[in-house]
């Protein structure tokens, strides 16, 4: 195993600008998810209202998302980023300022949410769509496994840090380390510079893209389709452990904000072990055949959730959990970016993301519903069901099979009248 790939990376100074902004920005998110979750869950002790925020939380994607993309690919990435990053910053500013006023109530966190969620597939879909202009093509996998690499360290770090701080300052008050990563960002980016890109030169006759023509790729290419189907169940699964995390914790397992942020450490210290050797290693597999592997381990390991009800093995499983998920984003994130024209990334990566993290506000209302009804030990098989089935649904495919492998058959790429 080697970690030349790394240094490389890094002597890229627009790339080391903009991973370490967007890492600080993930870290503030992290905590901020914790903080605002806890506020909802201690103000309110109800699975109804955490499934309210999820669907505030990520709900409104389905808006943003469209218009993230056309965004995108009309204007300067950077720019369209930069103002982003300093409308979300205001917004959550206001849930200390609100705090601090003593007039904070769980309609304001609802709102706030709601303008995150509207937003927040700008940089979902911004970081992937800019990074090929950032670095060479041959640094793409390092560069994505970065990318989830941010995800993970924020969600190890956020978590167990937004845990103490909530005893020490109140949830509201930890948002504000959100509100400064998110202007931090902004300033990182505006200092970047952009590489050229073979596809990306001028041509006479320009293709009018529009986001019909990336609906079109999504239905046309297997790969495509495959993984998206694939990660929206995995979402929906995803979004009921959100709901359902912090009851375990607390009425399960007897802890409090500390213990459910030090488990969100746990399954996110395992996406860190996971990304750093998704992106030094070379696996005899194809892409295809790990992303379908990796997503059916995944769900297997919420079974040790579900059959210990213990903190070592909650722990363990979730560890797992974010050990075999990780990587999932990193492979199909380099298969995505040979498959998407430059011209058409804006919108086909809002497009991919949007629909994929639509699973998270369906899970998040599922689990609100049914929790009272069917028990916490219900509601955890069916998370796991839902994250590893498709993993072995998906293998089927042969096509997805095969992508980003030595018998890979790269379907041909989107032809759009000029």
């Amino acid at each position: 195993m080697t970690f030349e790939r790394y240094r490389q990376i890094f002597q890229n100074r627009s790339f080391r600008l903009f991973w370490s902004g967007f890492s600080f920005s993930v870290l503030g998110d992290a905590m901020t998810r914790v903080a605002l979750t806890w506020f909802v869950y201690e103000t309110t002790r109800s699975a109804e209202a955490l499934g309210w925020l999820m669907i505030c939380y990520t709900g409104p994607i389905i808006v943003g998302g469209l218009l993230a993309g056309s965004l995108l690919d009309r204007f300067d990435r950077r720019r369209v980023m930069v103002v982003d990053n300093v409308v979300r910053g205001a917004a959550v500013a206001f849930i200390p300022l609100l705090y601090a006023a003593g007039r904070l109530a769980v309609w304001h966190v609802y709102v706030v949410a709601a303008v995150y969620g509207l937003l927040m597939m700008i940089s979902l879909a911004g970081g992937p769509a800019l990074v090929p202009s950032l670095v060479p093509r041959e640094q793409l996998a390092t560069a994505n496994a970065l990318e989830m690499l941010s995800f993970t360290l924020g969600g190890v770090i956020g978590p167990v840090i937004a845990g103490a701080l909530i005893v020490w300052i109140g949830a509201p008050n930890v948002v504000i380390v959100d509100a400064v990563s998110y202007f931090t960002f902004a300033l990182a980016l505006t200092h970047t510079s952009l590489i050229s890109e073979p596809d990306a030169a001028p041509q006479t006759h320009e293709p009018a893209y529009h986001t019909g023509h990336a609906v079109q790729l999504l239905l046309k290419n297997k790969v495509l389709l495959s993984t998206t189907l694939m990660f929206m169940a995995f979402n929906i699964g995803g979004g009921a452990l959100a709901v359902w995390l912090p009851i375990l914790s607390d009425r399960t397992l007897g802890g409090g904000p500390e213990l459910y942020g030090a488990l969100l450490g746990m399954l996110a210290l395992g996406e860190v072990v996971s990304a750093v050797l998704a992106g030094s290693l070379v696996l005899p597999l194809s892409l295809g055949a790990l992303i379908c592997l990796a997503q059916l381990l995944s769900g297997t390991s919420l079974s040790l959730v579900l059959i210990g009800r213990n903190i070592l093995s909650v722990g363990a499983g979730l560890f797992l959990f974010g050990a075999f998920s990780s990587p999932l984003t990193i492979w199909a994130q380099t298969l995505r970016m040979r498959i998407i024209p430059e011209r058409l990334r804006g919108r086909s990566f809002a497009l991919l993301r949007m629909l994929m993290q639509s699973g998270n506000p369906i899970g998040g209302a599922i689990a609100g519903i049914l929790l009272p009804a069917l028990g916490l030990p219900v509601l955890i098989g069916l998370s796991a069901i839902l994250v590893g089935l498709p993993g072995v649904l998906g293998y089927q495919v042969k096509t997805l099979r095969q992508a980003g492998g030595r018998d890979d058959a790269p379907e041909g790429r989107l032809q759009v009248a000029e």
